[in-house]
């Protein structure tokens, strides 16, 4: 049986009868809620502290010193972020999210590969590879580069954990399979960062499912950039700041004298006030309270005992 035959004609008007009826619309899938600049600010305060601890966790276990830094975070379609990757020149692993139950990809050049696995067999930093080789990855490879994304995990976790997120290292990805992590429709909300070891160069990724950063953008926007430090560090600094010396004042309150008194005035010359003997005196700290004082001596130097804290009032009266 033949097939029917559709002129031009027949298919415009099938295409206007339905964007008429509202049946065809087109579909923006980029047109989502993306990263506002309150957010990206508390996402670079955390980053940067997951870039330096991370940083120095690396740097103890590979005995070398290990950079790392962000360099951007962006919202985007799957496909998009893997059109930027040199596919056969990555290493690619899956997270796991516990709650809610979601997936990760972490993607490192294959050029960050062979010196992480040279360092963690104990080798020397001056000796380590700088340009990857073309050969697969070993199981002593794929066990080393485990124990680095165990360590970035963590390291996430501690970033990540506030918003309730936490995760695992679950598996090594292929490059013919990493297609396949996420659906071409995932929006995901991609953290890229650069990774220096020695003489070598190279970019990590690490991209989060659409479930991921929506949970964490949201916790992200009820936070501000100000840091609380732990109770700990504040009792330090407490400490320290109680031992930093502050000039003050302890003065007799405002009396009038003549002015033949002031030109006559010698050393050791007595200029007598009007003010009555229990007059007390006005120690003040600048920028701080004002208190009336009584003078005093104490271990050989002179001491101001508080009497009264003053109020705006008394201070203007």
């Amino acid at each position: 049986m033949s097939q029917p035959q559709l002129d031009q004609n027949t298919i415009d008007a099938m295409f206007s009868r339905g964007a008429k009826s509202g049946e065809i619309l087109p579909v923006d899938f980029a047109n989502r809620s993306s990263i506002t600049p309150e957010q990206m600010q508390v996402l670079l305060s955390l980053n940067a502290q997951f870039s330096q601890s991370l940083s120095v966790n690396l740097s103890s276990w590979l005995g070398a010193n290990i950079k790392l830094a962000m360099m951007s975070a962006e919202r985007c379609m799957y496909p998009s972020m893997l059109d930027m990757l040199d596919l056969p020149q990555s290493y690619f692993a899956q997270l796991r999210f516990r709650s809610p139950d979601a997936r990760a990809l972490v993607s490192l050049d294959l050029a960050l590969v062979e010196p992480v696995v040279h360092l963690g067999l104990g080798g020397a930093i001056d000796s380590a590879p700088t340009q990857p080789s073309n050969r697969e990855p070993t199981q002593i490879d794929v066990a080393i580069m485990e124990i680095l994304l165990e360590s970035i995990a963590n390291e996430m976790n501690r970033m990540w954990g506030p918003f309730g997120l936490q995760a695992g290292y679950e598996a090594r990805v292929l490059p013919s399979s990493v297609q396949r992590v996420f659906p071409a429709t995932e929006y995901v909300l991609c953290f890229t960062y650069e990774i220096q070891i020695g003489n070598t160069q190279g970019v990590m990724q690490v991209a989060l499912a659409t479930a991921i950063a929506s949970m964490l953008l949201r916790g992200v926007g009820g936070r501000t950039t100000d840091r609380v430090q732990p109770p700990a560090t504040r009792h330090m600094l407490q400490n320290r700041l109680e031992q930093i010396g502050f000039r003050t004042t302890l003065r007799l309150p405002h009396f009038k004298v003549r002015a033949s008194e002031i030109v006559n005035l010698a050393p050791g010359a007595i200029l007598r006030s009007s003010l009555p003997r229990n007059t007390p005196a006005i120690f003040t700290l600048p920028g701080g309270p004002t208190w009336d004082a009584a003078p005093a001596v104490s271990d050989g130097r002179i001491a101001a005992k508080l009497l009264k804290l003053q109020t705006p009032r008394n201070l203007q009266g």
